[in-house]
């Protein structure tokens, strides 16, 4: 560190050691005192808990309500964690209910997180190797193309192993299933290209071509076998909540500056194929769902390529058991009967 010391009308400049250490008057300055013992002291995982529930609930009582514990505990939880950090880590405005985190609030927030759910997985592989081959191997898939990927390895998977157990969940929305998978309480996940950023592993299943299915009554004009996107505005369509789920069709429609009239949502592929069917709207399904049965018309869009590469992931750095590395293998097999000629160019995506 650089100090200028004036000694009559010369200055010299004296140079002294940073100190590393979060000294006492920052630590005053932040308005927490902080004990020597703190310096050394690690982040209990019950205070980190506190800290991510108040920042999710922005209120020490209704986090309490979730943790189990009285208000006063949570805020002498903060209050602990906020001595071995030696900074603020949560501000309440005097007189309010509504609290919320300082910037080192939010910095130890992500590593709070990250922490939490690295303890989570641990415990999770340590129930495994308890439970050996008797526990069950938990599955999640987006709501889309991957439960129908699902079903058919469960099939597989029961008649080649008949008293193996499988936990399989749906998910909305890919936040909750790829939290699941990190936690250690999903072993493996089946969810569409991008996965999000995580301590994930992941193997290519197929690339899903998907097509425009409507109603076989509309008697749309084909260009070189395509429908185009223009003369699909204002028509009715069968729209998702979730992009990730699958393409959307009202986002090609506006991209195309087209109007874009969406009637019905959903996420489940036999749902939208039954509307389509019954003559509600055009949406877009995946190849193997949208079979041309005469009450549906299916047929590319012109100038628009849909593809969706779909991946089964798992922990990084947990330990998968023998019966789910078999399911996984059971489901690359499924894909290769779904998508034949798709799934290697996948995997090598």
């Amino acid at each position: 560190m650089l100090q200028r010391r004036t000694e009559g009308r010369s200055t010299k400049l004296v140079t002294q050691p940073f100190d590393i250490r979060p000294s006492a008057e920052i630590a005053y300055v932040a308005g927490v005192p902080r004990s020597a013992e703190s310096e050394t002291q690690p982040f209990e995982p019950r205070h980190l808990a506190a800290l991510v529930a108040v920042a999710k609930t922005g209120s020490f009582r209704v986090a309490g309500e979730r943790l189990g514990y009285v208000q006063s505990a949570v805020s002498r939880q903060i209050a602990t964690l906020e001595e071995v950090a030696g900074m603020r880590l949560v501000e309440r405005a005097r007189g309010a209910n509504d609290v919320r985190l300082t910037q080192a609030g939010e910095v130890l927030m992500t590593h709070a997180e990250a922490l939490l759910a690295r303890q989570a997985a641990a415990r999770a592989d340590l129930v495994q190797l308890a439970q050996g081959e008797r526990g069950a191997v938990r599955v999640g898939v987006l709501q889309g193309v991957g439960h129908r990927v699902l079903r058919s390895a469960l099939t597989g998977y029961r008649r080649r192993r008949p008293g193996a157990r499988v936990e399989a969940s749906e998910f909305a929305s890919d936040a909750s299933l790829f939290a699941l998978v990190e936690q250690g309480e999903l072993d493996l996940g089946l969810a569409a290209l991008p996965l999000v950023d995580g301590p994930f592993d992941r193997r290519n299943l197929a690339r899903v071509k998907w097509v425009l299915a409507t109603p076989a009554s509309w008697r749309l004009p084909r260009h070189d076998g395509a429908v185009r996107l223009a003369d699909l505005a204002g028509r009715p369509l069968i729209g998702r909540h979730e992009e990730r789920s699958g393409p959307s069709l009202e986002t090609c429609l506006r991209n195309a500056g087209a109007v874009a009239n969406v009637v019905f949502r959903t996420d489940i592929d036999e749902t939208m194929r039954g509307l389509v069917a019954s003559g509600v709207g055009a949406a877009l399904l995946p190849s193997f769902v949208a079979d041309d049965d005469g009450a549906i018309a299916v047929a590319p869009l012109d100038d628009v390529a849909l593809t969706q590469v779909l991946a089964i992931f798992w922990h990084s750095e947990r330990m998968l058991s023998t019966a789910a590395t078999e399911f996984r293998s059971i489901v690359c097999e499924v894909c290769g009967r779904i998508e034949p000629g798709d799934s290697g160019a996948a995997a090598a995506a």
